[in-house]
């Protein structure tokens, strides 16, 4: 088996501690031992693992698609609560967050409502309307910073990279 990452000072003791479960059925293809980087939850987390994979739910008509999973291990036990998401949700997410939290528009979370044009999903073909279903926590603020932070790095990358 190839080596999922070279050990570093900050992976070594996640790949040490927690082997990753290589026999279920998400196959990665690109795995990280995320466990010190995740957030304010880093001391203390039970997601060991981020990995872009074969996904475990493979359709007959689809048997190359491919997701992103958060390999969960609380209580030294590989959960079941470990989420596999396909990469187009992955992205749909980080359009939601951005365009319900971040963009300088009249609509975003601060409001009652947020505007998701037309066609910026897939198949979409009307506007959605979302309403906002409870209050923005108080404490939202500092990890706001931090999600602001991670979506310039995301948009530094997408600049940098070739997609056209």
């Amino acid at each position: 088996m190839v080596p999922l990452a070279k050990p570093t000072a900050e992976t070594s003791q996640t790949m040490m501690d927690y082997p990753p479960p290589t026999w279920l059925k998400h196959t990665p293809i690109f795995m990280v031992p995320y466990a010190p980087f995740d957030g304010p939850y880093s001391a203390d987390t039970d997601a060991k693992y981020l990995s872009i994979g074969q996904a475990q739910w493979r359709y007959p008509n689809d048997p190359d698609a491919l997701s992103a999973k958060v390999w969960r291990n609380p209580d030294n036990k590989w959960s079941r609560m470990s989420e596999e998401l396909p990469l187009h949700r992955l992205v749909d997410l980080c359009t939601l967050l951005v365009k319900t939290f971040y963009q300088t528009h009249a609509t975003n979370a601060l409001k009652p409502t947020a505007i998701i044009a037309a066609d910026t999903f897939e198949n979409q073909k009307e506007q959605i309307e979302l309403r906002r279903m409870a209050d923005v926590p108080l404490g939202f603020g500092q990890e706001s910073e931090r999600v602001k932070s991670r979506l310039r790095k995301l948009r530094d990358e997408l600049q940098a990279a070739d997609l056209e």
